[in-house]
């Protein structure tokens, strides 16, 4: 059953690829494609992993659609990895298959499986590690413990977010009983060194000097540079609980769109809501049958003290990476992205929890008929976005100016159709965005706008009309109000209508 779960789920998503990728997905490809940028500060090594994977397949085959199948293999083998994870951890009666199919029907694991982007492969490092870990405190012997810091080392250097696990890791290390505590943690430790050398060697393809200042702001590049990092408020505690549960269930603007559309998606999501909801009563029986034999259990756990021991500690580390996963997610602006491996950080701290195996099947069947339902499947079929035909306008009038509610994504697509890693100077940020770039008001964009007119240029937006899906950019950037108090003044005519599967998104020549 448990390889029969991996094989089902992994061809889920070499089968449904997402046909509305991202910007980010857009970038990684074009740079995989046309060998630009392949040391990226944050995730320096991804790109050089996916351009090995493209040089041995053959020329024909699509860059993006290879680095998406890329992915989705790399899911399966996460799923391998994890299936040995909780064998060893949760011993003969764990329930893996429950575990498996929960973690593994989760939209985050889901949604970056059947996409381009760059957070499954460093997961199954992460995984790697914490396999050679619970060797190395179970059974000893200094390949595993040099071995977890190597697969850790490795997470890091294809994302930086990943040096959450690698600490959580060191410091279970330092805390693990036993002999020559100081020896297993530097063999532990020592493939680190692999990290500052690796980013020195980057330097030179960013054209910096080797010199301790241009090192650190290259290692924390995205973050001098506004990428990375929020304080702390409301909106972003409510993003990063809204993120939490998208973790693991498909949650969008888009979901209400996909009713209206697909009339019928409604009986699946309640037969979905059912499932979960006998997971939750299955769980409360099996929770109230297990108060009753807790002191059996306890007893049996005192006679296998070491087992329970090493099962306590490999615990409280993945409870420690969980916990700075979701911080640093929280950091950033509740980033969606930098919770992917939390569905496997609790199968891991839960595997041996009694009342579990009893929810386990219904709660991955209600996640997987849910997230192919509201996420996968639309996501493959439909066109959720017009980029396409924006694309295209924007190529057939290279002479006008056009301020773009997502400017980054058709400049990523040209950039990887024609191969120029710079981008037309007329591609700019709807207003409301524009403004808000350093040395940017709204003063000045108003001067610029008449500079435009004057000279007789047309200038066009697609920020004013469309479905108007509710969704991570209209809660932290505005929605259309926003851009039309910029515009006040100017006569605002609908000059085309860019078709999408939520409806048209229209493009407004601003007069």
């Amino acid at each position: 059953m448990e390889w029969l779960l991996v094989g089902v789920l992994t061809a889920l998503c070499l089968l449904l690829p997402t046909h509305n990728s991202t910007l980010d997905a857009w970038y990684y490809a074009a740079c995989v494609r046309h060998s630009h940028e392949l040391l990226l500060p944050h995730h320096l090594l991804h790109n050089i992993v996916g351009w090995l994977w493209v040089q041995a397949l053959p020329n024909s085959v699509d860059t993006l659609m290879a680095l998406k199948a890329l992915n989705a293999l790399a899911f399966g083998a996460c799923l391998v990895v994890l299936r040995s994870l909780l064998r060893r951890v949760g011993g003969i009666g764990a329930p893996v298959a429950g575990w498996l199919l929960v973690v593994g029907s989760s939209f985050g694991m889901l949604r970056f499986a059947t996409e381009n982007e760059t957070y499954i492969l460093p997961l199954l490092l992460s995984l790697l590690a914490s396999r050679s870990w619970w060797q190395a405190i179970t059974e000893g012997g200094s390949k595993h413990w040099l071995l977890a810091g190597t697969w850790a080392v490795g997470a890091v250097l294809l994302h930086q977010i990943h040096a959450g696990w690698w600490l959580a890791l060191l410091a279970g290390t330092v805390a693990a009983n036993g002999s020559r505590k100081w020896q297993k943690t530097l063999l532990y430790a020592l493939p680190a060194l692999l990290v500052p050398l690796a980013y020195a060697a980057a330097l030179p393809s960013w054209n910096l000097p080797f010199t301790p200042t241009a090192f650190w702001r290259f290692v924390f590049h995205d973050l001098y540079a506004g990428q990375a990092g929020a304080p702390p408020s409301g909106r972003t505690l409510l993003l990063t609980a809204v993120n939490l549960v998208r973790t693991f269930g498909q949650m969008h603007g888009s979901t209400l769109a996909l009713l209206r559309r697909w009339p019928m998606l409604s009986g699946i999501g309640l037969l979905s809501a059912g499932l979960m909801a006998l997971a939750g009563l299955k769980l409360w029986q099996a929770q109230r049958q297990a108060a009753r034999h807790r002191a059996s259990a306890l007893n049996q756990a005192a006679q296998s003290g070491n087992g329970v021991a090493a099962k306590r500690l490999f615990g409280w580390v993945h409870a420690v990476a969980l916990l700075l996963q979701v911080g640093c997610a929280l950091w950033a602006e509740g980033n969606a992205e930098f919770m992917v491996m939390v569905p496997a950080l609790l199968a891991l701290l839960l595997v041996n929890r009694p009342a579990m195996p009893a929810a386990l099947p219904w709660a991955g069947a209600s996640l997987l008929l849910w997230n192919l339902a509201f996420g996968l499947v639309p996501a493959h079929l439909l066109q959720l976005t017009h980029a396409a035909a924006l694309l295209t306008r924007v190529q057939q009038d290279p002479a006008a100016w056009w301020l773009l509610a997502d400017p980054n994504l058709v400049l990523n697509q040209l950039h990887y159709h024609t191969g120029q890693p710079v981008g037309p100077p007329n591609v700019l940020p709807a207003p409301a965005l524009l403004v808000k770039r350093p040395g940017q008001s709204p003063a000045q964009f108003r001067a610029w706008l008449a500079a435009r007119r004057a000279a007789g240029q047309r200038v066009y937006t697609d920020a004013l009309d469309g479905p108007g899906l509710l969704d991570r950019a209209r809660i932290t950037q505005g929605g259309p109000e926003a851009h039309r108090a910029l515009l006040a003044g100017y006569h605002l005519a609908r000059v085309d209508s860019l078709p999408s599967s939520f409806g048209p998104v229209y493009l407004t020549e601003i007069q």
